[in-house]
Parts: C-alpha cells; sequence; structure tokens
C-alpha cells in the first residue's frame, strides 16, 4: 500500500497529542492535516476530503461524538473512517462511538506500532472499497453497452399480415435480459421466433446476439424449422460461453391457410386460446434447449402443425409469466394464468399487455420481477 496516495486529518484540541501523531503519520509518508476543534474538522472534511479522520472525543465546544454523528449523516464507514482516539478508562464513549459509526478506537497511550496497525487496516478497507466501486462502474459501463446491443437485436415494430393482430412485450428483469425474440417476414410465411437464454446480463447478451446473426443467415434460405433449430444449436455450443444454453421455440405462420409450424427447443409450449369455445391447447415438440450436449448426427428437432380457426389467440411466451411465485411460493401458471388470459379474452393486445404485468405484480406483491417477462400474441380476426 503506497501511504502517499492517502490523506489523514488528525483531530485533537490537545497540541502536543496532534503534533506528535502528525509527526509518526508524516515521517511514514501519510498526507497529513490537522484541525483543533470539531467545526474546523468538519470545514476540512468537506475542502480537503481526507481517506481517514484521527478523532479525539473529548474536545471542547464540539466533542468527538457529535462530530462523528454529523460525519455519519453524510458518510459510512467505508466511504470515511473514524478512528476515535481515546483515554482507556472512556469505556462508555468507546461504546457510544462504536454504536454511532466509528471504525475503531485508539488508547492515547498507544505504540507508534499500533498506531499503524490500526490506520493500515482502515485503510486497506477503503482502498478495497474504492477498487470495489470502480469495478462496479466500469460493470455498469459494460451493462450499459450490453443493453443498447440488446435493444437493436430486438424489433422495433411487429409484422403487418392482414387477418392477424399481433403485438410483444418485453420486460427484463435487469438493465440486460436473457430473453430474446424476432419476426421474419417471407413471401408466403412469417417466422416468429422466441428464446430464453440460461443468465442475464452480458453473457445473456452475447448468446442473444448469436442467435440474431443466426437467424439473419437462416433468413436467407428456405430451410424447415428443424433445420434452423439444427444451426441455432451448433451456433450456441460452438460460441456461447460454458454452461450457456437456450430454450426456444419457432412458430411459422402460413397467413393465407391458417395454418402454423412448429419447433421447439426445451421452451414452454405455445398456447393457443379458442375463443369461441373458451378453450386451450398446448402446442410443443420434442428438443433438448440449444447448446446442449450438441451432436450434429443427434436426432433432428421434430416439427408440428396446426389449423387455426377464426378468433384463436396465439401465446409464445418465456417462463417468466408462468414461474412468477406469490407469497407462499405458487406460481402464477397453477391459479392464474388461464384464468387471466379467460376473464380479457376480448380484450385488445395492448391493453392486455399491460394488464399482464399488472396482474403479475398484484399476484406476486413485487414491483420488480424475479425473471424476464416476454411474450407475443397473434389474434386471427380472419379479417
Amino acid at each position: 500500500m503506497n501511504h502517499n496516495e492517502f490523506k489523514i486529518l488528525v483531530v485533537e484540541d490537545n497540541l502536543l497529542n496532534r503534533k506528535m501523531i502528525t509527526h509518526i503519520l508524516k515521517k511514514n509518508d501519510y498526507q497529513v492535516d490537522e484541525a483543533d476543534n470539531g467545526k474546523i474538522a468538519l470545514e476540512k472534511i468537506d475542502s480537503w476530503k481526507p481517506d481517514l479522520i484521527l478523532l479525539d472525543i473529548i474536545m471542547p465546544e464540539m466533542d468527538g461524538l457529535e462530530v462523528l454523528q454529523i460525519i455519519r449523516s453524510k458518510l459510512t464507514q467505508v466511504e470515511l473512517p473514524v478512528i476515535l482516539v481515546t483515554a482507556m478508562q472512556d469505556s462508555e464513549d468507546i461504546v457510544r462511538g462504536l454504536q454511532l459509526g466509528a471504525n475503531d478506537y485508539l488508547p492515547k497511550n498507544f505504540n507508534t506500532e499500533e498506531l499503524f496497525a490500526r490506520v493500515n487496516t482502515a485503510l486497506e478497507i477503503r482502498r478495497y472499497h474504492n477498487l470495489l466501486k470502480q469495478r462496479n462502474k466500469t460493470i455498469e459501463r459494460e451493462l450499459d453497452i450490453a443493453r443498447l446491443i440488446q435493444k437493436k437485436l430486438l424489433p422495433t415494430n411487429e409484422p403487418s399480415i392482414p387477418g392477424y393482430l399481433i403485438h410483444s412485450t418485453y420486460e427484463p428483469v435487469d438493465k440486460v435480459g436473457g430473453d430474446y425474440y424476432d419476426f421474419n417476414e417471407m413471401k408466403d410465411y412469417c417466422d416468429f421466433f422466441m428464446a430464453d437464454v440460461s443468465g442475464h446480463g452480458v453473457p445473456g447478451a452475447f448468446i442473444a446476439s448469436i442467435l440474431k446473426m443466426t437467424t439473419q443467415y437462416t433468413n436467407q434460405f428456405n430451410y424447415n424449422l428443424s433445420e434452423i433449430l439444427r444451426i441455432m444449436d451448433q451456433a450456441v455450443a460452438e460460441r456461447g460461453a460454458n454452461g450457456m444454453f437456450a430454450t426456444a421455440v419457432i412458430l411459422r405462420l402460413y397467413p393465407e391457410k391458417a395454418l402454423i409450424r412448429y419447433a421447439s427447443a426445451g421452451h414452454p409450449p405455445i398456447l393457443i386460446h379458442r375463443r369461441s369455445k373458451n378453450e386451450f391447447i398446448e402446442l410443443s415438440t420434442k428438443g433438448a434447449p440449444l447448446g446442449i450436449n450438441y451432436d450434429f448426427k443427434k436426432k433432428p428437432f421434430e416439427e408440428g402443425e396446426f389449423s387455426l380457426v377464426k378468433g384463436d389467440r396465439i401465446i409464445l411466451f418465456t417462463d417468466g409469466i408462468t414461474e412468477t411465485e406469490n407469497e407462499i411460493g405458487i406460481p402464477y401458471e397453477n391459479t392464474e394464468w388461464k384464468k387471466f388470459l379467460i376473464h380479457n379474452r376480448e380484450n385488445p393486445l395492448v391493453s392486455l399487455s399491460l394488464q399482464l404485468i399488472e396482474s403479475l405484480k398484484k399476484f406476486s406483491n413485487k414491483n420488480k420481477f424475479e425473471d424476464d417477462i416476454t411474450w407475443v400474441v397473434i389474434d386471427y380476426t380472419g379479417t
């Protein structure tokens, strides 16, 4: 530890004691300033911004405990450490000082080794605190960059398809979420893709960028859904970090035929709300999450097909919705999910999405979710 990096303020009304402590500290390369009363000490804390205070308890006008109380109303123990300097018999003052937020205390009959041991410990803690603050700032900057990257990966508008109404909602739990979705409009069909990456932050954004690049590549060719998932599986396995994976689902809508094809990689099933009969149909196929045990020769992802009926509501979603829990650990899926959809079956999609967020907050009794909330809803109006 480089001593001349640190500034120490010695607050002591006794001139001899103050000069002695100052001399010892300066001799060991610390930057030192002095104050002979509490008022001057507070002024120097604001102007000089020391890294450590050596504070006498018994002083005229404003004693050390009053000074300490004012310091702690503004700065924490790691932001500005305070060591009380006191006579050994002042045990009540020591206890009171520690309760008010002093970091340590030093008896006035200290030896030099004891002084440096306590000073160095307090400054070392502060140094690590500053390093941690710098690291956190770096992480925040990285997260801001990742958030901007992820924002650019997500579509800015939903597809406009005659006979269908489409709306998407994305509520990340962190600055950078782990969910990703995209659309791909072709001449005869439109693909809807959704993925839930294991983890959030920069690693999650990186996997999302891999998926985005893969979809841009596959969009150039007339791949079937199984082939698209296989290519994504390989990309995540080869380029993603160890242990990272993603569940995914692709829905291919043929608007004129009112037909959908679908394939899943360990993702929650597509939910069809057949509002004409008020019944639910779950569509899913077998397939492991992307990036897990990739083998080019393994069994291909399965595909399914489903014919739509006028009024059907198609819902793609991530498990952040269904696995949201209430205060006693019951998932939203168990009691509220389909009840919510039935109750709001005639609502416009934009208001439906807003109502879903409010319903989840009310159910969990929290304003912040434990996982990302993402869904894409497609209404087949047949018009």
